[in-house]
């Protein structure tokens, strides 16, 4: 293990060497074609350029690179400063994203002294004093800010970074090209990630694609966290908090450079000197947190595996440049997985009801298998209050919404097929469900229904001993048949909520039953029926209950109206 731990070292020296050579010799060949034609300015420069990769090695701030993000680990209260040279009259873009902790930083540029301005006639003896620092730009906060600005001549220029609240990391992009590089992936319009199905162990996932996709293909890609904590809003703060393994960790933690999908972390070195209070520093580590990274590709459809039944968990998707290694957020979104079904599942068989009594907060499954192939199957519920229904076929959830009343759900068949249904009551009381499935759906069971269930009284037609019924019907020809109920106005809400909708007219007493009508008519916006009902008592509370009967003798039931006849006629 030290062994492994001196060759890391060495590389990373290695690494870290040629990087700063490399930046080193370009600068001096640059400077040297521009002022090939006069040898003193050409050695002040070049004495410049050593004092500043001196200061820069002295307090380990390597030159930020063009094109590229970096990560940079910053210890609280200990400023960083960073360097990046600008030609003359090049625009740049310099991004800095926090990940955990907010921030303090600044960029500035060096005022050199002029190539005339000497304390002697030796050569290449500077006037350091004359060297000046003018600030730029300036920002305290924890969210991404980018500084854009043209420079007038060839210059150096200065990161300073600052952490006052802990040891944290961010991520610095910087480019001489911001018209041809934008830093970041572009979000479609709508950027939210939606939640296709969930199953006991599966959640699948979608989102709108990138933009940038489309003109860059081969370099975006999309990375999708887990966790069941909370959502990121940066990829920044959550691979902050996926956890790093001890050998993971540099020794002395300080820039970490992405460069072609993979990542350089530049450690102390034997030939760089740092200060007795950087040493003793020590590295805070946060605990290791259940956060889980997937790299998909261009995908835009996702299915997370291997998740833990009757869970919450946060899911964020992000949009990556593995060339610049820059990413943007979607909208997160979160999901709970099912529970496992109760060992004892009932069968359903098709065509025959099942009626079911559902507690509050409980959940029950049944299994049906059709015995031949089938194109079409449907499930049909009929409730007496609010449903979430689950559909499961063959392990994959294809039906997962809440209904009421009464509600149908038309598949397509498949071959050796098994359908697993899952109903939980969300009222407060026990709930009475009534289950029918059926490969045939082009021979109705229930009958068909219009768009509004409810029951309208005229009130200019109201006498003391009759009232004028009126309600919607369909195209299809169905018996309708009506029913009254004296009631009490102090037990009138007491009756109405005890009263059991989806239950038929077979459970009414024959002494409540006012008539029974065929009716429909072609045209369905037509299809109005209208009910004068006689006989009544002056200055009574009636309650009125319309059913309408299918072919196969399965009803349903229009919302209850209560009307209350005139005093005198």
């Amino acid at each position: 293990m030290e062994e492994k731990r001196t060759i890391g070292r060495k590389r990373n020296t290695q690494l870290l060497v040629e990087m700063l050579g490399s930046q080193i010799l370009c600068q001096l060949l640059l400077h040297l074609v521009c002022l090939c034609h006069n040898p003193r300015p050409v050695f002040a420069q070049r004495q410049r350029w050593e004092w500043v990769t001196n200061e820069a090695m002295y307090n380990y701030s390597p030159l930020l690179p063009d094109g590229t993000e970096i990560t940079i680990f910053l210890f609280r209260d200990m400023p960083q400063r960073h360097y990046f040279q600008v030609k003359d009259k090049s625009p740049f873009s310099i991004r800095v994203n926090p990940c955990d902790a907010a921030l303090e930083w600044r960029v500035s540029v060096q005022e050199w002294p002029t190539h005339s301005t000497y304390r002697s006639e030796k050569l290449g003896t500077l006037e350091w004093e004359q060297v000046t620092t003018r600030d730029l730009f300036s920002y305290k906060g924890n969210t991404a800010q980018t500084f854009v600005r043209a420079s007038s001549h060839s210059a150096l220029h200065n990161l300073e970074l600052l952490s006052t609240e802990r040891d944290t990391q961010m991520r610095v992009y910087l480019t001489t090209k911001p018209e041809n590089e934008p830093p970041n992936p572009e979000l479609p319009f709508d950027s939210r990630v939606n939640v296709a199905s969930v199953g006991q162990r599966t959640v699948t996932l979608a989102w709108k694609p990138s933009p940038s996709v489309l003109h860059d293909e081969q370099n975006i890609q999309y990375c999708l966290l887990v966790n069941q904590k909370h959502n990121y809003q940066s990829l920044c703060a959550a691979q902050n908090q996926v956890g790093l393994e001890d050998g993971l960790w540099p020794d002395l933690p300080v820039v970490a450079i992405y460069s072609g999908g993979q990542e350089i972390h530049l450690t102390r070195t034997e030939d760089i000197q740092l200060s007795t209070s950087l040493l003793s520093h020590p590295v805070s580590r946060e605990a290791k947190r259940d956060v889980t990274q997937l790299c998909v590709g261009n995908r835009n459809i996702y299915s997370v595996l291997d998740l833990q039944p009757s869970s919450l968990y946060y899911f964020d998707v992000f949009a990556v440049n593995v060339l610049t290694n820059t990413s943007s957020a979607y909208i997160g979104t979160f999901a709970k997985t099912l529970q496992w079904p109760d060992p004892y599942t009932l069968d359903l068989k098709e065509g025959i009801m099942a009626q079911v009594y559902i507690q509050k907060d409980r959940q029950k499954f049944y299994s049906f298998r059709p015995k031949s192939w089938h194109r079409r199957v449907q499930f049909t519920f009929h409730s007496c209050g609010k449903l979430y229904v689950t559909i499961e076929r063959n392990g994959k959830l294809i039906v997962s919404e809440s209904t009421n009343n009464l509600k149908h759900f038309k598949l397509k068949g498949k071959a050796n097929a098994k359908y697993i249904i899952g109903i939980k009551s969300m009222e407060a009381s026990e709930v009475l469900v009534k289950i029918l499935v059926s490969t045939r759906p082009n021979k109705p069971l229930f009958p068909r229904l219009p768009d509004s269930l409810k029951v309208k009284s005229f009130n200019r037609l109201r006498t003391c001993n009759s009232v004028t019924l009126a309600w919607l019907g369909t195209s299809e020809q169905n018996r309708y048949c009506l029913y009254k109920r004296e009631m009490e106005e102090q037990t009138l809400e007491i009756e109405r909520k005890q009263q059991i909708g989806c239950l038929g007219p077979e459970t009414r007493s024959i002494s409540e039953n006012v008539g029974c009508k065929y009716f429909h008519h072609l045209h369905a916006q037509r299809a109005v029926a209208v009910q004068k009902v006689t006989g009544l008592k002056a200055r009574t509370t009636y309650l009125f209950d319309i059913y309408v009967i299918g072919h196969k003798g399965h009803s349903v039931k229009y919302q209850s109206k209560v009307v209350k006849t005139r005093k005198a006629c």
